[in-house]
């Protein structure tokens, strides 16, 4: 959960981050939103291992959410992040398995041909994270027999991961794009760890094609021209100074002193 956390946190921050550009011609891109993930997994290692203790097969499909964000240019190099986690679970009579992974980092991406309404980018995601089995033998039907014979077991790993994709954009809204990203995911791992206990076990490498849609929330602005800021800020400066003048001549015009004469008592 600390992956997609931060992941989160990083696209909701992408789209206030610019980057320097020389061309006022270019557009700047900006935004996130969420991203759901197929990924095909290879799990042959880890179900021949599982099987072999007793426990059904996982499936190698698996779903995951999460969601990132990216910002740079339209047409050019673009900087960002995402962050997804999803499980799967298989259960044979009174044993039952389940893995859950999470994995996030920092995209880099080119775009290799733009138009208005469609674009293509090349990039990779670079990042960490963790793979998590979690045992279940002879669930208890009592608090008593809970006690008695522990059941659970739960056993984690970190890997690196090395995650390129090539990416089509459409944009059916000024203010939204849809994203078909099709990539390929591998990973580096270490050993399982359980509580202070470190040991080693399958999978050691983990991969598989990933198919994700994101639905990007953010538009498109010009890069400002320095030399058009600094000639409109110029010409306020001048508006300023002539409102000073007619105030000044406004104000030299009324009369230093104004008697008022009060109103003589009808009465008297």
């Amino acid at each position: 959960m600390r992956i997609l956390l931060t992941m989160l946190l990083l696209f909701c921050l992408i789209p206030f981050v610019g980057l320097a550009d020389d061309s006022s011609d270019e557009l700047f891109v900006g935004g996130g939103g969420p991203m759901p993930t197929l990924l095909f997994l290879d799990l042959e290692d880890l179900n021949g291992a599982i099987t072999d203790g007793g426990y059904p097969q996982l499936t190698e499909i698996l779903f995951a959410n999460g969601g990132g964000g990216y910002g740079g240019m339209m047409d050019g190099f673009r900087i960002g992040g995402y962050g997804l986690g999803g499980d799967t679970s298989a259960v044979l009579g009174s044993r039952s398995i389940t893995l859950n992974m999470e994995y996030g980092g920092l995209l880099m991406e080119n775009a290799v041909s733009n138009n208005d309404d469609f674009t293509v980018v090349v990039g990779t995601l670079l990042g960490l994270g963790s793979l998590d089995l979690h045992f279940v033998n002879n669930a208890p039907e009592t608090f008593e027999e809970a006690i008695a014979n522990p059941f659970i077991s739960s056993i984690s790993k970190d890997f690196y991961a090395v995650h390129p994709y090539i990416a089509f954009e459409a944009k059916p809204l000024s203010w939204m794009w849809t994203r078909f990203q099709v990539g390929y995911l591998w990973t580096l791992a270490g050993d399982w760890s359980f509580e202070e206990t470190e040991f080693t076990g399958p999978p050691r490498s983990l991969g598989g094609l990933t198919i994700g849609i994101m639905i990007r929330f953010g538009g498109g602005d010009p890069f400002l021209d320095l030399e058009e800021v600094e000639a409109a800020l110029d010409e306020l400066s001048e508006e300023l100074d002539a409102l000073d003048d007619s105030d000044s001549d406004a104000t030299e015009a009324v009369p230093a002193e104004v008697v008022v004469q009060p109103a003589e008592d009808e009465t008297e």
